[in-house]
C-alpha cells in the first residue's frame, strides 16, 4: 500500500433521546473515567504516572468508537480508537466478563511508544457487551537495551522494548500466569508494573460497576440511545465548525532537531484542504522515515486531531463522531507513517509536536483569531541509572531508577487576549500534564535541584506575549561512587534548532540549550537532544528553556502589562524599551507615557525605511 488514509464512516441517525436524561448519561460517562483516572493516579508506582500524570482513559462502544474520554493526556485518550480496534480486529468478538487485556506494540496497536501500555476490558451489562474501558499510562519499564524507552541508537524496535502484541493476561477473571510471567521476565521493575497494571484493572471492574448502577437506572435500551447520539452530535457540531471556513488549500511546516543519526533536521509538511464540511491532511512531503522519531500512524491521525479540536469551538464533543470529518493522508515509508521495524522511541515528542504546529500554521490562515503562539518543545532530560547504595533487602539487587523533573519545560503560546500559559511545557501535555514535587524527586534519583526559576527576557513579545524561558540546575549527588551508572537520557528533548514561533506580529521564543559542567575544572560540554551522556558525581546539568511564542504586535501591548512584567522581573527595562517600546523609570517602577509615545513612534518609523 502506497499511502495510509484515515476515512470518515458513514454517518449513523441517532435516535431521539431526552436532552435532561443524555446530559445526565454523558456527564456520568465522563464522572466514572475521571474516577478509574484517579485512581489508578493515586495508587500507581510510576514515576511518570504518579508525579507527572502521563496517562489518560477512553470509554468505547462494541465498534471500537470513542464515545466519552477524561482529562487526562490527549494523545491518550485520543488513539484509543485505532488502539481497541486492533484487539477487536485480533479476537473477533471473543470477549467475556472479567476479561483484561494488554499491548503496546507500535504497528499493530499503532499507536505510542512501547513505554505506553494499552490496557482494556470489555465492559458486560446482563451478559451483553456494552462496550470497552481503555487506559494508557507511560509504565515504569518495558524492557530493552536501556531504562525508559527513550534510548537513541537502537537497532531497531525489538531493541527498543518489549513488544507486545494484543494479549488477554486474564480470562474471565483468571490470570494467565504463564503469558504474564513472560511479559515480566523481560522487563525491569517488575513488581512495579505489576502492581500498575492490575491497579488499572481493579479500577475499571469498579467503573463496570458504576456503570452497571447506571443502566439499572435507565436501561440499556436508552442509554444505547444516549450513546448514539454522543457520537451523531459530535460529527454534527464538527461538521457544522468546518464549514464555516473557506475552501482552499493551506500549508504549514516544522520539524524536529534530528534523528540521533543524521545530524540535520527532520521535516513534517501539512497540506490542508478544505472542500465543504470536511477537511484533509495531506502529510505526503514529509521526510522518510529515519531512526528513534518515527511516530506511529495511529499517533499521526490523532495528532492532527488535537491541532483541530484547538483551533475549534471548545464545546464540540471530543469523541469518535466529531473526527469522522476529518481524514489523515501520510506515504507509508514516511516519518509520520513509518515501516516495521523502524524505531519509534522518541516520536510523541520529536515528531507529534511538530506535526501539531505545523497544522496549527495551516488552520491559522483560516482561522487567524484562534491562532497562538508555538508552545516550547518537550525539554527535560531523563534519570537513569544504578545506585549501589541502595539494595532491596528482599532480593539483594541494587535500586534501578527512572524519572525526570520535567520542571525544565518552558512555556505555552499567546494567543488574542491572553498572555501564554507559564510552565505548560509543550501543546501535548494542554496542561493535564503536572510537575513532580523536587523533593519527591531527589528522595528517589540521585540528583538535588539547585536552581528553579523563571528567566527574563526569555518571552516571545507580542500585544500579548509568550510564557516566559525556565531555567533548571541540578547536581549529581557527590556521595554516589565514582563508576555509578547516573545516565541522562535526551531523547524526550528538542527543541535546539527550532523556536516556537510568534503569530500575527509576535516574537519567536528563544532555542532550548543543556549542559554539563565540572565545577573543579571550569569546563562545559554541550548536551545535545537525542543523546545519551554520563554524568559524574558532583557535575552539574544546565538547562535554558524556551518561552511561547507572542501574539501581535509587541509596540500593542498595554504599557500596564509591560510594567508588570517588569516588576515581576519577566522583562528587563532594556526589553521594555528596546522591544516594547515603554519607558520605566528604575527607581519609580511608573512608565513615562509621553516618552513612550514618542518612542514607539520612532521604532514604527524606523520599521518602514
Amino acid at each position: 500500500m502506497a499511502a495510509a488514509q484515515m476515512q470518515a464512516p458513514t454517518a449513523t441517525r441517532a435516535a431521539v433521546v431526552d436532552p435532561t436524561t443524555l446530559s445526565v448519561v454523558w456527564n456520568r460517562f465522563e464522572h466514572i473515567l475521571a474516577e478509574i483516572g484517579d485512581k489508578a493516579l493515586y495508587a500507581t508506582q510510576s514515576f511518570v504516572m504518579a508525579n507527572v500524570r502521563d496517562l489518560g482513559q477512553s470509554l468505547l462502544d462494541p465498534r471500537g468508537d470513542i464515545v466519552a474520554v477524561a482529562a487526562y493526556v490527549p494523545i491518550h485518550v485520543f488513539t484509543a480508537e485505532v488502539s481497541v480496534k486492533s484487539f477487536l480486529q485480533k479476537f473477533e468478538g471473543d470477549f467475556h466478563p472479567g476479561d483484561f487485556f494488554l499491548g503496546n506494540d507500535a504497528y499493530i496497536i499503532r499507536s505510542g511508544h512501547l513505554p505506553d501500555w494499552t490496557l482494556l476490558r470489555p465492559i458486560f451489562y446482563e451478559d451483553e457487551l456494552f462496550g470497552f474501558f481503555q487506559f494508557r499510562g507511560h509504565m515504569a519499564d518495558t524492557g530493552g537495551f536501556l531504562p525508559g524507552g527513550y534510548a537513541p541508537g537502537a537497532y531497531d524496535i525489538i531493541a527498543e522494548g518489549l513488544n507486545i502484541p494484543p494479549i488477554r493476561i486474564i480470562k474471565e477473571g483468571v490470570l494467565d500466569e504463564e503469558l504474564w510471567g513472560l511479559v515480566k521476565r523481560n522487563i525491569r521493575n517488575s513488581d512495579v508494573v505489576e502492581m500498575d497494571v492490575f491497579n488499572v484493572n481493579g479500577a475499571m471492574a469498579q467503573g463496570e460497576a458504576e456503570l452497571s448502577r447506571l443502566l439499572d437506572k435507565y436501561g440499556i435500551e436508552t442509554v444505547k440511545q444516549c450513546m448514539e447520539e454522543m457520537l451523531a452530535s459530535g460529527e454534527r457540531a464538527a461538521r457544522a465548525q468546518i464549514a464555516t471556513m473557506r475552501d482552499g488549500v493551506y500549508y504549514g511546516e516544522s520539524g524536529t532537531d534530528w534523528d540521533g543519526q543524521t545530524d540535520k533536521p527532520v521535516n513534517v509538511q501539512v497540506k490542508l484542504t478544505i472542500e465543504g464540511d470536511e477537511m484533509t491532511f495531506d502529510l505526503s512531503e514529509s521526510d522518510p522515515q529515519c531512526s528513534f522519531i518515527n511516530l506511529p500512524w495511529g499517533t499521526t491521525v490523532y495528532s492532527c486531531m488535537e491541532a483541530v479540536y484547538s483551533m475549534l469551538d471548545p464545546h464540540v464533543p471530543k469523541n469518535s463522531g466529531s473526527m469522522r470529518p476529518v481524514h489523515v493522508v501520510a506515504k507509508e515509508g514516511t516519518v509520520v507513517n513509518p515501516t516495521y521495524p523502524a524505531t519509534v522511541g522518541a516520536s510523541q515528542i520529536t515528531i507529534s509536536v511538530p506535526l501539531v504546529d505545523a497544522c496549527w500554521e495551516a488552520l491559522a490562515q483560516l482561522l487567524p483569531e484562534r491562532a497562538m503562539g508555538g508552545y516550547c518543545r518537550h525539554h527535560c532530560p531523563i534519570n537513569i541509572g544504578m545506585d549501589p547504595r541502595v539494595i532491596d533487602p528482599r532480593t539483594g539487587t541494587v535500586k534501578q531508577y527512572f524519572g525526570e523533573t520535567f520542571a525544565s519545560d518552558g512555556s505555552g503560546g499567546a494567543m488574542s487576549g491572553f498572555d501564554g500559559w507559564q510552565g505548560v511545557g509543550n501543546y501535548r501535555f494542554v496542561g493535564c500534564m503536572v510537575r513532580p514535587d523536587m523533593e519527591v524527586f531527589e528522595t528517589q534519583i540521585p540528583y538535588r535541584v539547585m536552581r528553579y526559576e523563571l528567566l527574563q527576557d526569555w518571552e516571545g513579545a507580542g500585544e500579548y506575549r509568550g510564557g516566559p524561558g525556565v531555567y533548571l540546575e541540578m547536581v549529581c549527588n557527590e556521595d554516589l561512587p565514582p563508576d555509578a551508572a547516573t545516565l541522562l537520557q535526551t531523547g524526550n528533548s528538542d527543541g535546539m534548532r527550532f523556536a516556537p514561533k510568534g503569530v500575527a506580529g509576535g516574537g519567536d521564543g528563544r532555542l532550548n540549550e543543556m549542559w554539563i559542567g565540572n565545577p573543579l575544572s571550569g569546563e562545559r560540554r554541550r548536551l545535545p537532544t537525542m543523546s545519551l551522556e554520563h554524568v559524574a558525581p558532583g557535575e552539574i546539568v544546565y538547562h535554558w528553556s524556551s518561552g511561547g511564542g507572542g501574539w501581535g504586535d509587541p509596540l500593542s501591548r498595554a504599557l500596564a502589562s509591560v510594567r508588570e512584567d517588569v516588576i515581576e522581573g519577566l522583562v528587563s527595562l532594556t526589553r521594555a524599551r528596546d522591544v516594547y517600546g515603554v519607558v520605566v523609570d528604575e527607581a519609580t517602577m511608573e512608565v513615562d507615557e509621553q516618552a513612550t509615545e514618542v518612542l514607539r513612534k520612532d521604532i514604527k518609523a524606523k520599521r518602514t525605511l
